[in-house]
């Protein structure tokens, strides 16, 4: 399963909790999971970029709603909305090899740990085996011209961002 929202507060005295989104439309979604797989039903009340204001069916008090904080929601993957060519989910893009083309200096072993958004676009950290350190790359065309089957990048964007 996916994580798509996390609880951070309740809202209200009606069971309505505040939660943050890890997906740009919760809309999408008509049900959500918990850990356990219990399955819960919801209504969007706001959303502000991703943060959203929700409420589930199930919670009918702020009482209710306080005891959910922190806790984490789901969605199978096969419940995905399909995308759009050059688009990923950032569960698919994690741990994938990361190929350099061009010459290289090495044998260099490339695997992206981590998908960043810090309010400028998605940035792209990847790890190299051996080595203690991750580097961030922008990930656009220019940086990742090859993302169908096999992610790579140029050699000149290796090291460029390595260093």
């Amino acid at each position: 399963m996916i994580e798509i929202l996390r609880v951070t507060a309740a809202f209200g005295i009606k069971g309505a909790v505040r939660v943050f989104l890890y997906t740009d439309n919760v809309n999408h979604y008509k049900k959500i999971y918990d850990r356990d797989g219990d399955e819960y039903r919801f209504k969007l009340l706001n959303q502000k970029g991703n943060t959203a204001v929700i409420k589930l069916d199930s919670i009918d008090n702020r009482n209710e709603a306080e005891n959910l904080k922190g806790m984490s929601f789901f969605v199978k993957k096969e419940d995905l909305p399909k995308l759009d060519e050059n688009q990923f989910f950032i569960c698919d893009l994690i741990g994938q090899k990361v190929s350099v083309i061009g010459e290289v200096e090495k044998n260099v072993d490339l695997k992206i740990i981590n998908v960043k958004n810090f309010g400028a676009g998605d940035l792209i950290e990847i790890s190299e085996k051996g080595e203690k350190d991750s580097f961030f790359i922008p990930f656009t065309k220019e940086n990742f011209p090859e993302t169908d089957g096999e992610i790579a990048i140029s050699f000149e964007t290796y090291k460029n961002f390595k260093n």
